[in-house]
This record gives structure tokens, sequence and C-alpha cells, in this order.
């Protein structure tokens, strides 16, 4: 896939570029303090509770990519979210082979702005079993069957992570949260794995010689059974909008979900058919139809 009008960009510079210029329009932005709960009054969300006090809102966005499911679950509304384990890395500056980006069974690649490469394992991943992991099942239970080596498994996440056998579900507002035990998730990546797929590099396009990793990192990638994101009011709880599972592809789309979003949250018409991004497909018994994942 190339196309040759996209942008590129790196998200530990875009995000905090993105997020200066919110502060230049009166955007106030508070890193390091968690979200406990959200705060009901009336039946209704009123703001949240965070580890620093509430906050008063007339409208709440939960944002909060592998640990939304976990929120969600303490005020009774049931998202069959997932969170695996993804690694990649980037190569040192070589000569271009391809402008654009390009995966199949085995291997992942995109050209770099800087000159390297960004690798990954094609369709590989780790799933590690948690309550959360065995209660949705049943929504994964086709993908599982139709490639059940396509992933490794592991039997716990780290201490402290969304699924984590030893995750609180439940938790008092005014005490300490899982939110704040474990503030961002930085697993460790699969080195091993990210060493083939340089390989695999390297032997696809000869005429590059050595390819060398000169970065390796992971992350926990939210997905859901259709691997397609859920963009949506919610129903149960009036006055929070929910945006999540994007798969892996949350930078790349974040700034069109984020216009969407944001039209949601003010009661304007999105612009957009949003049927295929609401939460009620995993309960009022839609068909649900893999989206693309590349």
């Amino acid at each position: 896939l190339w196309t040759p009008g996209d942008m590129r960009a790196e998200p530990f510079l875009a995000v905090p570029a993105l997020a200066r210029l919110a502060v230049r329009t009166g955007v106030a932005i508070r890193e390091g303090c968690a979200v406990r709960a959200l705060d009901m009054a009336a039946g209704r969300v009123s703001g949240v509770v965070s580890e620093a006090g509430r906050v008063r809102a007339g409208a709440v966005v939960l944002a909060g990519g592998a640990w939304s499911s976990l929120l969600l679950r303490r005020h009774g509304v049931t998202l069959p979210q997932l969170s695996v384990l993804s690694s990649v890395a980037r190569t040192q500056a070589l000569a271009e082979v391809f402008a654009g980006g390009a995966v199949d069974r085995d291997l992942a690649f995109c050209r770099r702005a800087d000159g390297g490469y960004t690798l990954a394992p094609a369709a590989h991943h780790y799933l590690m079993a948690g309550p959360d992991a065995l209660r949705s099942f049943r929504f994964y239970r086709k993908g599982f069957l139709k490639d059940p080596l396509g992933r490794s498994y592991r039997l716990a996440q780290p201490r402290h992570y969304p699924d984590g056998w030893c995750t609180p579900r439940r938790w008092a507002a005014d005490g300490v949260s899982p939110f704040e035990r474990m503030r961002v998730l930085d697993p460790a990546p699969d080195r091993r794995r990210l060493r083939g797929s340089a390989e695999r590099f390297a032997a696809a396009f000869a005429r590059l010689g050595q390819v060398r990793l000169v970065q390796a990192w992971a992350g926990m990638i939210d997905v859901l059974p259709d691997a397609v994101p859920v963009v949506d009011r919610v129903a149960a709880l009036p006055g929070l909008t929910l945006a999540t599972g994007m798969c892996g592809h949350g930078f790349g789309i974040g700034p069109a979900f984020g216009r969407i979003v944001a039209a949601l949250v003010l009661g304007r018409a999105p612009g957009h058919d949003l049927a295929r991004f609401q939460l009620s497909r995993f309960a009022d018994g839609s068909r649900l139809v893999p989206g693309p994942t590349l």
C-alpha cells in the first residue's frame, strides 16, 4: 500500500506537538492523574473521580485503549475487549526498496522518514490468559479456530495489567485504582521474533545487505472480536462516549475519529455512517464481520 499524499510521522513527536496546539486553543491537559471512576448523578455521567479529586463535566469520553473495558466493567457495562502483546522494531537507514508499507503472512514493513524501516512479525501476537479473556472467548472462538497457531499464548498477563488475574474488577472511587498501580503499559518486546523479521526482510531484499535493528519496543494492543473499533455513545451510561478498540491503528485513524467523537459529544451529526462502530453489536445478535487488519 502506498498513497503518495499520505503524511508520515512518529507518534512520540507528533502527539506532543498536537497537545501543544490544543493547549494554545485553551485546552487543559493533566498528565499523571488517573481517573478512578465515572461520577454519576441522577442516572447519568456528571464527570469523573480522579486521584486528585472530582472533575465535573457534562460529557466524558473514554478512550482508554487496553484499559477501557476494565473501567466499563466497574460501571456494569461489558465490552469483549482483549489486549494482546505485539512487538515492533526499526532498522538503520537503508536503501529504498518500497516507499510505502507492505505485509504478507510472515512480515510487515513500512518505510520510515529517517531512511530506515519499521519491521514487525505479521499476524503474530501474544495472547495472555485472564478473567476477561475467558469471559470473552465465545466472541473470539471463530477466529481462534480459523488460525489457532497465528498467536502465542501465556498463562497470565504481568502483575497489575488490565486482564491480570489479581487485577481488581471492583474498587472504591476514593481508594487507589488499578490505573494508578500500573500507569503505563510498557511490555518487553519479543526480540527473537524481531530478529527473525529482520532476517526475512534481508532475505526478501538481498541488495540491502545486513539489516540491523537499532530499536525495539512492544505494546498492548486493544482488540475487539471483529477488529473494528467502538465509537459510540454508551446508552447505559448517558453522558459517556466510548472510543476504543483501534486494534493498533489508533495513530493513523485517530484524527478522523477525534473529529467524529467531538461531534458526538456536542450532539452534532458526525458526518459518517457509524453503524459499523456501534457498541450494541456485541449484545443484539448482530453478525460480526471482520474488518481489515492492514
